[in-house]
């Protein structure tokens, strides 16, 4: 920060009460200095028609909803986070992600999670067979070994609605549900256990000793039409925020105060600087909030840093600010990757709790704002253990960021989920 002056004389009289005399009206002769060329100013980047910001805004969920974790997998007007691996006609409509033809396959999420709870809404014809696809491959080739299949089928099917095919039927006491009408399904896939719920009643419990440990979320087209809608999952980790303890972490480094609160919490004041978690991570999802003192605070976590150096990692923003429309961020943008992809929209506000969710997964890289994705992005540089210079995979530190003398800071929650093995 720059120290402040005063413009005034012992006397208290203004130090340039009267307008100076010019160097012309003084009669002094001046050669006239050459005019220096106006740079041209860069265009800024044209506004993405397609993200649809007001709607962004009424998607995001509720204060309750984001402290437990919960995120949306489906935005409602993208397929962002989606690949779609056959020829299937996957297409978004009306707020829906829907498929009527093509050969079966799956549409499956860019990045892979290990526990998790999931809910969801499908619309299908009695005839209809699809299914819910749980830690899975691209592509998996059988259900009994790589992957879970929470089936949507007819009663007739060996594996009707709310069962795991080829390892749990469903509960025959349940309702059977509706045919041409919305329904739910609700899954808790915890370790080695799985459990999933069709309109709210339990329809499998299953434990499974294949050793199957993460995957992507699956989508599947197979016979009939299907219409899927508020796609949400909730990340099952570890908590080191609230009760956070100074053990776990280095001491702060840089311009910067670390206080750990009574209430759990960790307090960064000033910048530039960083606090370091202990534990080095490599695939894994990570989930804060943070509440900045402050306007106008720039803010960030890294992660897969090398361990001790200078924030050597790759950055998920946290700023709050815009120009005149969320998707012109003054500073990248809460949940963009610091100078390799901005957030899609600002969705975060000043004056109340941001909650981001990260999940680095090989060479992608996705965030989550207020519970919407912002950023789908992959490392395409070649591989190098310095993240500033081309892709870094190995494990690597989180660190918690002050980047001004100003900043002020608390983060309020830190829960971290490891993927633990690689599926694909």
């Amino acid at each position: 920060m720059t120290s402040s002056s005063t413009n005034s004389t012992a006397s208290g009289e203004p130090r340039f009460a009267t307008k100076p005399e010019s160097p012309a009206e003084a009669g002094i002769a001046q050669e006239r200095s050459p005019e220096k060329p106006q740079a041209d100013k860069p265009k800024e980047v044209a506004l993405d028609a397609s993200v649809l910001v007001d709607e962004l805004l009424v998607a995001r969920l509720s204060p309750e909803e984001l402290d437990q974790g919960w995120i949306r997998l489906f935005d409602g007007q993208s397929m962002i986070g989606w690949k779609n691996t056959g020829s299937a006609d996957w297409a978004v409509k009306d707020g829906e992600l829907v498929a009527n033809t093509g050969e079966p396959g799956l549409l499956v999420t860019q990045v892979r999670f290990s526990d998790y709870e999931i809910e969801l809404e499908y619309f299908a014809s009695e005839q209809t067979n699809s299914g819910v696809f749980l830690r899975t491959p691209e592509k998996p080739t059988d259900p009994a070994k790589d992957c879970y299949e929470l089936n949507i089928a007819p009663t007739d099917n060996p594996f009707p609605t709310g069962s795991l095919v080829a390892r749990a039927k469903v509960d025959e006491s349940i309702d059977e549900p509706n045919a041409g009408a919305w329904n739910t399904l609700h899954a808790l896939v915890d370790q080695n256990r799985i459990q999933a719920w069709v309109n709210g009643q339990q329809s499998v419990d299953y434990t499974d000793d294949t050793g199957l440990t993460s995957g992507r979320i699956g989508l599947q087209f197979r016979e009939g039409p299907i219409r899927f809608r508020n796609i949400r999952i909730r990340p099952i980790g570890y908590s080191l925020i609230p009760n956070a303890k100074p053990s776990d972490w280095n001491e702060p480094k840089g311009m910067i105060e670390a206080k750990f609160t009574e209430t759990g919490t960790i307090q960064l004041k000033g910048g530039r600087g960083h606090l370091e978690l202990l534990q080095p991570h490599a695939n894994v999802c990570i989930q804060a909030t943070a509440l900045t003192l402050v306007e106008n605070v720039n803010s960030g976590i890294f992660f897969r840093c090398i361990p001790g150096e200078d924030m050597n990692g790759y950055e998920c923003q946290i700023h709050h600010g815009f120009k005149e429309d969320r998707r012109r961020a003054v500073d990248a943008g809460s949940g963009s990757i610091f100078r390799r992809q901005n957030a899609k929209a600002v969705l975060s506000d000043e004056g109340r709790p941001a909650h981001l969710t990260i999940v680095a997964d090989g060479p992608v890289i996705a965030t989550w704002v207020e519970g919407i994705q912002v950023v789908q992005w992959e490392d395409t540089r070649k591989p190098d253990d310095n993240p500033r210079k081309g892709l870094r995979t190995a494990a690597g530190t989180i660190m918690l960021q002050g980047h001004d003398p100003t900043t002020e800071i608390e983060f309020t929650r830190l829960l971290l989920s490891p993927i633990t093995d690689t599926n694909d």
